[in-house]
């Protein structure tokens, strides 16, 4: 099992995103009693907060934070240790029974390698949505910033590589 694993999944490199949650968790606990008792909790198109909620909203981001890390990690363990990964793939049905055995060993290589680099996207963009939030509430900033908005370019960016270069392995030969 681990063999297959670290061949499209090498699990030092786990600390990454494992780090950015744990500095998250440890921003909203540390900033927790010094946080105002109203948090932003929605931000408009222009990134300006427009919905306020109770300070413990905060650790409702983190339990969505530690979801989607958990969520990721299992799917990129399930993706590389199961036997045939076309049940996993999200193809077409007859593209995938057209699929060679190399093709689907390089989709799963590929796709693990993107979930992760998204894992890593996603658990920076929440982690910054956990500052910016803080910023926010304790009047340091008014809103969400250019970052948040090049951290959801980056993961719109993944995603749409992900499905182009998905369909030109899966193309048959």
């Amino acid at each position: 099992m681990w063999q297959k694993l670290s061949k499209s999944y090498p699990p030092q490199f786990e600390l990454l995103p494992l780090s950015l949650l744990l500095v998250s968790i440890y921003l909203a606990v540390s900033s927790y009693s010094s946080l105002p008792d109203r948090v932003p909790t929605h931000f408009n198109f222009w990134g300006v907060p427009d919905g306020w909620g109770d300070k413990s909203s905060i650790l409702a981001l983190l339990v969505l934070n530690a979801f989607v890390y958990v969520l990721l990690t299992v799917i990129n363990v399930l993706l590389a240790i199961v036997r045939d990964p076309r049940k996993l793939i999200n193809l077409p049905e007859k593209r995938k029974a057209a699929l060679t055995d190399a093709q689907v060993e390089w989709l799963r290589i590929f796709l693990n390698r993107c979930l992760f680099v998204m894992k890593v996207l996603i658990q920076g963009f929440l982690l910054y949505t956990v500052y910016i939030t803080i910023e926010i509430a304790l009047g340091r900033a008014a809103g969400l910033g250019d970052y948040w908005f090049l951290f959801l370019m980056a993961i719109m960016a993944l995603v749409f590589f992900m499905v182009w270069k998905s369909f030109r392995i899966a193309t048959p030969r």
